[in-house]
């Protein structure tokens, strides 16, 4: 199977215009670091738009269900994860339907993430697998706690994804984070932790390390948990989290898009020699928006091997790149039985 297991879709706010403003503060060291906007000074509307229309991109793009599956050409399935509610800079944010593409009606608030994606997953039964997301400092702790089970009992999502460094929240909390993974354990649904570094300015990297997850590890064995970004840029960290637990996985989004395909290739070569079996490996975008194409990426990954001779090192086994492509996501969330072929 192809499985892209980390995307997002529809509006980052009831404002659609702010998805925009939102990619064009992700993308800015893209295009600093590449030359194309002043590295000294905050780039003016002209220089943006100046960039933007090179690349054919308009910040962090809102796409509905059918164009999110249509950028995905040839993949199986993908995962769209619920951004939850959360303050940034006085605005209310997190995953909205603005322009009404989905079946929820009445009124558009980030409140309703849930339901968008659940939405989402009706409009695409077969391509689309919606993940919840909650925000124990939005409402408290029980309101998390609650959203969550109605989240998958009534809509039917198949996950949780949780942004603890953006929301101002440790992973490692026991008043505010352990209640959530002992939900998500009850529900019998995997977590994707947000433990990664990020250019947003407002998130706190305090709460960023993929190493404040050891308590969860330690404490909730039967738990699905997916690091996301595998840790970029603390990815030696994530990977030593995969070797303690063994019911970690990641999944390589961001960190595919920002390494050359031979670093990719040395990146996956080390796992096995860290005690990480590729199979805790899990092919991922963070589509849509600045590098990350699926197509292009899905490409990097399945032509990894080539680097394989210029390194004089063996190639890694092409079912084991199968396997990172989409058939370990599916394996660990029960879409193909495990030690089935695909």
């Amino acid at each position: 199977m192809q499985i892209d297991a980390h995307t997002h879709i529809l509006s980052l706010a009831s404002d659609a215009d702010f998805t925009k403003q939102y990619g064009r503060e992700g993308s800015l060291c893209i295009y600093r670091a590449d030359g194309r906007l002043p590295s000294h000074r905050c780039p003016t509307h002209d220089e943006w738009e100046h960039v933007e229309e090179e690349d054919g991109k308009d910040g962090f793009g809102v796409y509905g269900p059918d164009e999110a599956v249509a950028a995905h050409p040839g993949f199986d399935k993908m995962v769209a994860l619920s951004i939850s509610p959360q303050w940034l800079e006085g605005k209310l944010i997190g995953t909205v339907d603005v322009y009404g593409v989905t079946d929820v009606e009445g009124e558009r608030h980030p409140e309703r993430c849930n339901e968008y994606i659940a939405g989402c997953v009706r409009a695409q039964p077969d391509k689309i697998i919606g993940f919840a997301s909650v925000n124990p400092r939005y409402r408290g702790v029980q309101a998390a706690v609650e959203e969550l089970g109605r989240a998958v009992e009534q809509d039917g999502l198949s996950g949780v994804k949780l942004y603890p460094m953006y929301q101002h929240w440790s992973p490692a909390d026991r008043e505010f984070a352990f209640p959530i993974y002992a939900a998500a354990r009850d529900l019998g649904i995997p977590v994707m932790i947000h433990q990664a570094g990020s250019t947003r300015i407002d998130a706190k990297l305090e709460y960023a390390r993929p190493a404040m997850l050891d308590d969860l590890g330690r404490e909730f064995r039967d738990l699905k948990v997916i690091i996301a970004h595998c840790g970029t840029p603390w990815v030696d960290e994530a990977m030593f989290m995969l070797t303690k637990h063994p019911n970690f996985y990641t999944e390589i989004s961001y960190h595919i898009a920002t390494v050359t395909r031979r670093d990719l290739f040395l990146y996956l070569h080390r796992a096995e020699p860290m005690f990480v079996p590729l199979e805790k490996i899990m092919f991922g975008t963070d589509s849509p928006g600045f590098l990350y194409d699926p197509v292009v990426l899905r490409d990097k990954l399945l032509t990894v091997n080539e680097e394989a001779a210029v390194l004089d090192l063996p190639p890694i086994p092409e079912h084991k790149i199968a396997g990172i492509m989409g058939d370990n996501f599916a394996r660990m969330t029960g879409l193909i039985a495990e030690g089935a072929a695909s």
